[in-house]
């Protein structure tokens, strides 16, 4: 796989810009132009920083086979307040959730 080009790829696919992208995650213009041209390669926090503001994962940016689905932000928040809740409440949720979606 290469990063660089997937990685533009995703960032064109999304409509940002690198001046855009810059300014939201504090990283340079020149930076993420040299990850784009494959001149270099970022750390594992960079990536991150990158792609969750493309609205992504490290995993599923990795994930080449399109198999396994990965929550998005929204979700794992969705989880993450049921969890906290008791299970009665809990239920209650999911019951309701299933009523919506007939």
């Amino acid at each position: 796989m290469d990063l660089a080009q997937k990685f533009k790829q995703l960032r064109t696919q999304r409509g940002i810009s690198v001046y855009k992208l810059s300014k939201e995650t504090d990283i340079s213009e020149n930076y993420i132009r040299k990850i784009e041209k494959g001149a270099s390669q970022p750390s594992v926090s960079v990536l991150e920083k990158l792609l969750a503001r493309l609205g992504t994962t490290i995993s599923e940016f990795y994930n080449e086979s399109g198999d396994v689905l990965y929550p998005t932000a929204y979700e794992r928040e969705l989880v993450e307040s049921v969890r906290v809740l008791s299970k009665e409440k809990a239920d209650a949720v999911l019951h309701f959730a299933k009523l919506m979606t007939k």
